[in-house]
């Protein structure tokens, strides 16, 4: 084996890397089934290395002088294979180094990169690419994944723009559970090369590159981003509240994309991660906060009192109230004094927080449902590059009428599911998820009364029994809300 040998299987013959090259597989060549006779003394197992469209690049080789026992060439042929998947995601990783990158392993803990199939995504999850395992583990050809969406193929109960990237999460595929990783796209000019330090003058940030984030806007969102754009404009920190789904970390970085613009710097902390308090002594070190830059803490309800003392010191030392061009946003699924009188926060980290105050409303509080719905309707079929569709009457009023637990982001996994069925250009109810429509089950009067009822009980509630409030958050006058109220609560009498 020396530069300039050639092993093409036609001038060779039957040989390890010749063989291989030529069927595209592993293989394992041993003694006489050797062509060459000069060479039938030797073992040789060999590995492709595949590329795009699974096209082979180079190949590995292993050969002893020996003829090894069949369990010991079938040990040594697995570490040439998992060496060449290794070889070959390092590679993929690289080619698409500008995309979301999704790798998927079959079960446990992803700890060696030759256990992992990749995908490669666009900002909207279209799947663009694949590597060769990822064809095996998911027993389809590469071929036929490219432009499916990732979350419908892999029956994710979360958007991507929901998942927390570098966390685990899990994945079902043709009723197989799977488990995966979310890496976003590489920023070479903001991301540091991630070494592990503690030294904290060391320890690399991560960048939250706003240009980079597909942003989607409803019309719920958009009624409060005027307000926190001026909350942050006098220098208040912004506290981001509300129910799971309602998209509190999105708002976050579409406040952060319009307020501080494109070039501006900012820092993402994950509050629940055990590095929190290494993450935030490193901004200590540095001076970046003496630029235009935004610092966003995710999940600070989920805080240890290590990153608490940090942050508080962070703020205490490097932040003022009315600097320019200098933001903090926090984002909690728990309102902050609660935090504190469960003693899981700082009351001194409190006060310095609690400056602007930003809650997301549920989405059965919006007072114009239905523009909220044909809004996203509008933004999924283009992610999913189908037609323009619309919703008929009866798919209509079960929508509109759904209570809507899980927020924003169950609208949006209903819409792409009633989106990904429909052949035509209009959505009903066989379209919708069927636990949805047997909730609401009837299209007559009552149902619709009941589900009307429903929905009016809640934003009572939502508005502290205020009636002029949720007149203004259902659309309608305050003495039509008052009519419908008497209407139930005379139904409910004569029951």
């Amino acid at each position: 084996m020396i530069p300039g040998s050639v092993w093409t299987e036609d001038q060779q013959g039957t040989n390890g890397v010749g063989t291989c090259l030529r069927v595209g597989k592993a293989v394992t060549i041993a003694g006489t089934q050797h062509y060459g006779s000069a060479i039938q003394r030797l073992t040789c197992m060999t590995a492709p290395i595949l590329g795009r469209n699974g096209v082979i690049e180079s190949a590995i080789n292993v050969t002893t002088a020996r003829h090894a026992d069949g369990r010991v060439n079938r040990m040594v042929q697995n570490i040439i294979e998992r060496s060449a998947r290794r070889i070959e995601n390092g590679v993929f990783g690289r080619l698409n180094r500008r995309n979301l990158l999704l790798r998927i392993i079959d079960s446990g803990e992803i700890s060696d990169i030759a256990e992992e199939g990749r995908l490669a995504l666009d900002e909207n999850g279209r799947i663009l690419d694949g590597s060769s395992f990822v064809g095996s583990l998911l027993k389809m050809p590469v071929g036929q994944l490219l432009g499916q969406s990732a979350e419908d193929l892999l029956e994710m109960d979360q958007a991507l723009s929901d998942i927390r990237p570098d966390a685990p999460i899990n994945l079902t595929y043709r009723g197989r559970s799977l488990q995966a990783v979310l890496s976003l796209p590489e920023v070479p000019r903001r991301t540091p090369q991630r070494v592990v330090s503690n030294n904290a003058a060391e320890r690399p940030l991560r960048f939250l590159e706003t240009s980079e984030v597909a942003i989607q806007f409803t019309t719920l969102q958009s009624q409060v981003l005027e307000r926190a754009c001026r909350l942050l404009s006098v220098g208040l920190p912004l506290v981001v509240s509300g129910e799971s789904g309602t998209g509190k970390t999105t708002f976050a970085r579409s406040t952060t994309r319009n307020f501080f613009g494109r070039e501006s710097a900012v820092v993402l902390i994950d509050g629940a991660s055990p590095d929190a308090s290494l993450d935030l002594g490193s901004l200590l070190h540095r001076d970046l906060l003496q630029q235009s830059c935004c610092l966003v803490i995710d999940r600070i309800d989920e805080m240890d009192s290590l990153g608490q003392t940090a942050l508080l010191a962070l703020l205490e030392n490097h932040w003022q109230a009315g600097s320019k061009g200098i933001g903090v946003i926090v984002i909690s699924s728990i309102d902050l004094e609660q935090l504190v009188a469960e003693k899981r926060m700082r009351s001194d980290l409190m006060h310095r927080l609690n400056g602007g105050q930003i809650e997301l409303p549920p989405l059965r509080a919006s007072h114009d449902l239905e523009a909220a719905i044909l809004d996203l309707l509008l933004i999924e079929h283009k992610s999913l590059g189908k037609p323009r569709v619309e919703l008929d009457d009866d798919a209509r009023m079960v929508l509109t009428h759904h209570h809507w637990p899980g927020n924003l982001r169950e609208l949006r996994n209903t819409l792409r599911h009633a989106v990904a069925l429909v052949d035509g250009k209009l959505i009903r109810l066989e379209h919708l998820p069927e636990s949805m429509v047997a909730k609401i089950a009837g299209k007559d009067l009552t149902a619709r009364s009941q589900s009307e009822a429903a929905k009016i009980e809640v934003a009572l509630r939502y508005n502290g029994g205020n009636v002029s409030l949720t007149a203004r958050y259902l659309g309608v006058s305050r003495a039509t809300l008052y009519r419908k109220i008497q209407i139930q609560k005379a139904r409910g009498e004569t029951r």
